[in-house]
């Protein structure tokens, strides 16, 4: 071998130009498929990882009179003693992070224990096609398709003078539910399991349509009725869709919430986690404190996150 031919095995250049020329089908093929994910990428690095890394850090910092006189950053875990303070009971007799706790629990029971149940059941109907099963189906998924504040806005107006709940809620000696304590978080609950019940509908239907016609059959052979082919054969054939709905909901456990803002505003005892960090952070309840927020989130994640692990675990067993 020539002086000038090891000279040019020896290049980098001359190797990575020899490396792109061997493989350049399966570098051209994986640039092509790049091309198409670098926006997305970008846009994950900036709104995802670098937004929580900055939350992270912030939990940890304040703002305030610094050693040489000047106003600034400093790190502190004066966030978290905050939080230890609101979590005390007031003069109502509950803390107001205590009071969105509570809500939180009472959000996450309904959609967990009775929203996705109903829904589960449902489904199965539908799928059966029951007499009127179109008609039930456009009326339960038709309100995931008209817009959250319109619905919300149509909601209050029967709750309002003259409207159609209004008479109900009169009978029963209330003037206007979202107005009072107790009732306003019941009312809420009650419209979020309303104008709920379509949000998996298509997810669960289309895990029913896909249980095999021969089991369904075989069942019907060996004499079981609606109930048991619904117990025996849907439930155990749709339990991947099931299990991931429950830990995507164990994920967001801290985080679930119903539209308080257009209803309450987080008076009348509506406050939740979700509405309280997203006040603080906005504002709207006349204090701003983008630090207690992030301590706030910092601490809900830590909770969920292993909590969506113990889902996880339980839900899939010995395959997780």
């Amino acid at each position: 071998m020539s002086e000038a031919t090891l000279e040019r095995a020896s290049n980098p250049f001359y190797s990575a130009k020899k490396f792109y020329h061997s493989h350049k089908k399966v570098i051209g093929k994986h640039f092509f498929v790049f091309s198409f994910l670098a926006l997305p990428i970008f846009l994950f690095c900036i709104f995802y990882i670098y937004v929580n890394l900055e939350s992270f850090v912030m939990a940890f910092k304040a703002v305030g009179t610094l050693s040489d006189g000047t106003v600034g950053e400093y790190w502190t875990l004066d966030n978290f003693k905050t939080i230890g303070q609101i979590l005390s009971p007031n003069s109502d007799g509950v803390g107001i992070l205590t009071e969105a706790i509570i809500n939180t629990l009472l959000f996450n029971f309904v959609n967990i224990c009775l929203l996705l149940p109903t829904t589960t059941i449902v489904t199965y109907f539908i799928t059966k096609k029951i007499f009127g099963y179109r008609f039930f189906r456009a009326t339960f998924y038709l309100p995931c398709i008209i817009t959250s504040s319109a619905l919300v806005a149509l909601f209050k107006v029967a709750l309002h003078d003259a409207g159609p709940l209004d008479v109900l809620f009169r009978d029963m000696g209330y003037v206007y539910p979202l107005s009072e304590e107790g009732t306003a978080i019941l009312t809420i609950l009650i419209y979020n399991f309303l104008f709920g019940i379509g949000g998996n509908l298509i997810v669960l239907g289309g895990a029913m349509r896909a249980v095999d016609p021969q089991m369904l059959e075989a069942g019907q052979i060996d004499g079981c009725n609606w109930f048991q082919e619904f117990i025996y054969i849907i439930l155990p054939s749709i339990w991947p869709t099931i299990s991931t709905i429950l830990i995507l909901s164990a994920a967001g456990f801290l985080g679930a919430s119903g539209p308080i803002l257009p209803f309450t505003r987080g008076e009348y005892g509506t406050m939740t986690l979700a509405y309280y960090t997203f006040s603080l952070v906005s504002g709207t309840s006349g204090q701003t404190d983008y630090y207690l927020a992030s301590a706030i989130g910092l601490c809900m994640t830590a909770i969920s996150f292993p909590l969506a692990m113990v889902v996880k675990k339980v839900v899939y067993g010995k395959n997780s």
